[in-house]
C-alpha cells in the first residue's frame, strides 16, 4: 500500500479562524446512559438510541426519533424499550426509514457470556408495541475481551439497500457443542424477527483437526447497495493449511460478491499494520460508495512501521481490484494524538466525514470535498464539542474527599442528514479522590467514575487553523 503523510494541508483553503455555531445537549441529563448512537434516513429524519447505564434506567434501551428541526429538543420523540441490562447498542435504518437495533448484553449459558439481540420496528416506532426484540447470536468473550467495550466503537451492524440486516462478530466458545470458534458473518433475508431465519458463515480460517483458528479483532462491516459484504479488521492471518503467514498480522480488507456463505468465495488483502497499545486504542471503520468502492479510516497505535504515523488518523481508499494491497492508498490527516475511535460517513457525492476523539477527549470532526483521494486533499479540521462545554452543560458535584475532575469523551458516531453532520457520543466524568489511613501520614488518591451520559451535537464546530510549518494541525493546541 502506498502511504502519503499529509502535513500542512488541513483547512488550507480556509481563513485563519471561523466562528463556531456548534451546539450540544445530553439525551437524558437526569439519568446515566451509555452507547449513544445516531443514524439518518433518506428523508433527513434522525434516529438515535442509547442504553441505560445505572439505576432504574439500566433495564431500558431508549429509542429516539426526530423528523425535522432536530436542534430543538421538543421535536424529538422518545421511547424506553424494556430490556434487561443492555450494554452496547448499534443502530441502522432501512432506505424507507424503518429503524433497526443490535443490542449487546451479558449472558451465562453454555460457555457464552455475550448475547446479541436484534430489534425491529416497521411502523409507529414511538409505540413500544410496534417493536420486536429477539436474540440472534451469542459468543464467549475472550480474555480481556470486554475491557475496552466502552472505549472502542462497534461498526459491526449494517442494513443494505433492500433493508436486509447484516452483523459480524467473533467467537471463542469451546463450551458450545460443537465448538463455535471464528469470525461469523450473520444475516437474514426475510422475517428477521424469527431467530431461525438468521444464518452465519465463518469467514476465518478454521482447522478443527489441528485446533487452529485464525484470530480477528474489531471487525468493521459495510455492505454495498446490492448486498455484497465487505469487512475490515485486524487479523493474525493463516494460510489454508493453518500456517502463520509471514508478516501476516495487520489490517485486512475482505470482500465477497457471490456465494458468501462459502469461505472460499472471499478475497482478502493486507492493507497496513495497525500498531499496538491502549489508551489510546487503535481503531478503524469502513464504508462503501454506491458503486462498491471502499473507503476506510485507521487510528494507528504505536510501533507503526512508519514512525510518524503512530497515534495518527489515516484515511484509506481503493478504486479497483481492492483485493490487492498495491491498489490501496492513504494519508495521515491528524496530528499525533488526535483521531481515536474514528467513525466514517460518506456524503451523497462520496466525500468523507469523520468523527473522532482528540488527544484530550474532545469530539473532533474532519471533512474533505476537494481531491480527497490524493496527497493534495483539502481537509478541514474542527473542534466539534469540547469536554469543557460538555462539563459546563451538566455540572457534577464532587464528593468532599475529592479535589479534581476529568471529563472524557468516548464512542463518537456521525450521521449525515442531507449531508449535514449530526453526532452522538458518550461523556464520562471521573474525580480524583484522596485517602488517608488513620495514623498514616501518607495521602493517596484514586480516580472514580461519577457519572456517564450520551450526548448529541450538531452545527459547525470551531475550525482549527492550518499550521504554519510542516506539522499537522492539532485539535486542541
Amino acid at each position: 500500500m502506498l502511504l502519503i503523510r499529509l502535513l500542512a494541508l488541513l483547512a488550507i483553503a480556509l481563513p485563519f479562524a471561523s466562528s463556531a455555531t456548534a451546539a450540544g445537549r445530553y439525551f437524558a441529563p437526569d439519568q446515566e446512559s451509555a452507547s449513544g448512537v445516531i443514524a439518518a434516513d433518506a428523508s433527513g429524519a434522525l434516529h438515535a438510541a442509547y442504553s441505560g447505564y445505572d439505576g432504574v434506567a439500566s433495564n431500558f434501551v431508549t429509542y429516539r426519533y426526530c423528523a425535522s428541526a432536530c436542534e430543538t429538543e421538543g421535536n424529538w420523540q422518545s421511547l424506553p424499550l424494556p430490556f434487561s441490562e443492555p450494554e452496547l447498542v448499534q443502530i441502522a435504518v432501512t432506505p424507507d426509514g424503518r429503524p433497526r437495533l443490535m443490542i449487546q448484553s451479558s449472558m451465562f449459558v453454555a460457555g457464552a457470556s455475550v448475547l446479541f439481540s436484534y430489534a425491529e420496528c416497521n411502523t409507529a416506532c414511538t409505540d413500544a408495541a410496534s417493536w420486536t426484540i429477539v436474540p440472534i447470536a451469542n459468543k464467549a468473550e475472550e480474555t480481556l475481551g470486554g475491557l475496552f467495550q466502552y472505549r472502542i466503537n462497534e461498526h459491526s451492524f449494517a442494513v443494505d439497500a433492500s433493508g436486509r440486516p447484516w452483523f459480524v462478530y467473533t467467537d471463542a466458545n469451546y463450551g458450545a457443542e460443537p465448538d463455535h470458534y471464528g469470525t461469523f458473518l450473520t444475516t437474514c433475508a426475510a422475517d428477521c424477527t424469527d431467530p431461525e431465519n438468521w444464518t452465519d458463515t465463518n469467514v476465518a480460517v478454521r482447522l478443527p483437526e489441528k485446533y487452529t483458528t485464525e484470530s480477528w479483532d474489531q471487525v468493521a462491516l459495510a455492505v454495498t447497495p446490492d448486498g455484497r459484504p465487505r469487512l475490515l479488521g485486524k487479523v493474525w492471518a493463516l494460510d489454508a493449511d493453518g500456517n502463520q503467514i509471514e508478516n501476516g498480522e495487520g489490517l485486512y480488507y475482505y470482500e465477497c460478491d457471490a456465494a458468501c456463505d462459502d469461505r472460499a468465495s472471499w478475497r482478502r488483502t493486507r492493507i497496513i499494520d495497525t500498531g499496538f497499545g491502549s489508551y489510546p486504542n487503535p481503531g478503524w471503520d469502513l464504508e462503501v460508495l454506491p458503486d462498491g468502492r471502499p473507503r476506510a479510516v485507521l487510528f494507528a497505535g504505536d510501533s507503526m512501521a512508519q514512525d510518524s504515523l503512530d497515534h495518527t488518523l489515516i484515511y484509506l481508499w481503493c478504486d479497483t481490484a481492492c483485493d490487492s494491497d498495491a491498489n490501496w492508498y492513504g494519508h495521515g490527516v491528524t496530528a499525533t494524538g488526535d483521531g481515536e475511535a474514528p467513525d466514517l460517513a460518506l456524503t451523497s457525492t462520496g466525500n468523507p466525514r469523520i468523527a473522532f476523539l482528540g488527544e484530550h477527549g474532545d469530539l473532533g470532526y474532519l471533512s474533505c470535498d476537494v481531491d480527497c483521494q490524493s496527497d493534495t486533499g483539502r481537509w478541514s479540521l474542527a473542534l466539534q464539542d469540547s469536554t469543557a462545554d460538555a462539563a459546563a452543560d451538566r455540572p457534577t458535584a464532587l464528593p468532599f474527599t475529592c479535589d479534581a475532575e476529568i471529563w472524557q469523551g468516548f464512542l463518537p458516531h456521525i450521521a449525515l442528514a442531507g449531508d449535514a453532520p449530526w453526532f452522538a457520543y458518550d461523556l464520562v466524568v471521573e474525580a480524583r479522590c484522596l485517602y488517608q489511613e488513620v495514623g498514616d501520614p501518607l495521602i493517596t488518591y484514586e480516580f472514580h467514575e461519577l457519572w456517564r451520559g450520551s450526548r448529541l451535537s450538531w452545527g459547525t464546530g470551531t475550525l482549527v487553523p492550518p499550521p504554519t510549518g510542516t506539522a499537522a494541525a492539532t485539535l486542541r493546541p
